[in-house]
């Protein structure tokens, strides 16, 4: 009897422990995604129209110098790939950023913009969730274990999903950098099959050790793919906890195409047809 109340006790006081962490985690992540939020606004300023237009060209979806887009989150995966792959001399957006316009040292916007520089892209599968904070993933180039902050996710990603995503660690809490694109829920047998062809069709490329050429090239490959699959269809967003915030699912409804009038997605806050709609 008092072996049993001594075991209830302790699971009682693990999961308290865990409630805490939990709440401090969120609390602090919801933190930093809104600054990143207002970072990733300026950063996308930054962006020239050629280096928009390399990206349209890249990815498939800037066709007779005009971009055509099927969802408003096709522009979201359009400016973070343009943030990161389409470099200039002296690097990418972010680089560039960091060397013209340095923020303190050790400020919230320090942190995320060196977690940002060291982002990577890959695919990753969904092996199980905790509801209300985020998932539990497996990079399946590198057979790595993480753990994704997203409330989203955590509703709604089922185990098995796989996902095109760049990921960031700011202080070591794991979290994409825009729209993770879903490639669908495959069985571990299918995903062997999608590896193999993944990695025939790579020349041999060391996953864990990509130059910045073939990381790019890799991004390139994956998200023009998974564009043409109709992969941004399948995103929506939920809020979690009075937020905005993109969560995913492999049966959701499509996106809403954007107006003409509506305020753009990529966050500037001007009209789209003022904004990425002008860039064509």
């Amino acid at each position: 009897m008092w072996g049993w109340l001594r075991r209830t006790a302790g699971i009682i006081r693990q999961k308290v422990r865990t409630m805490a962490r939990h709440a401090e985690l969120l609390a602090r992540y919801k933190h930093l995604r809104q600054v990143g939020l207002e970072l990733n606004n300026r950063l996308v300023e930054t962006l020239p129209r050629d280096v928009v237009d390399e990206g349209g060209r890249k990815l498939g979806i800037l066709k007779r110098n005009v971009l055509t887009l099927d969802t408003e989150d096709e522009i979201a995966v359009l400016m973070d790939y343009c943030l990161h792959d389409v470099r200039r001399p002296g690097g990418n957006a972010v680089e560039r950023y960091l060397e013209a316009s340095p923020p303190a040292p050790d400020s919230d916007e320090w942190v995320l913009l060196q977690a940002l520089k060291k982002a990577r892209f890959s695919l990753f599968v969904v092996e199980s969730t905790e509801p209300g904070v985020g998932v539990h993933v497996r990079d399946l180039l590198r057979d790595e274990l993480l753990f994704l902050v997203d409330v989203g996710f955590g509703q709604t990603a089922p185990a098995g999903l796989v996902l095109a995503a760049r990921i960031m660690a700011p202080e070591g809490i794991g979290m994409t950098t825009g729209a993770a694109l879903p490639v669908g829920v495959l069985s571990p047998d299918e995903r062997a099959r999608f590896l193999d062809g993944l990695k025939a069709t790579s020349r041999g490329m060391d996953f864990g050790d990509l130059s910045t050429e073939q990381a790019s090239a890799f991004t390139t490959t994956v998200i023009r793919t998974s564009l043409r699959q109709g992969a941004a269809e399948r995103i929506r967003y939920v809020e979690p906890g009075g937020g905005s915030h993109p969560g995913h699912g492999p049966h959701l409804p499509p996106a809403r195409p954007v107006g003409r009038n509506d305020p753009c997605p990529c966050g500037s806050g001007k009209k789209f047809k003022r904004c990425c709609g002008a860039r064509g």
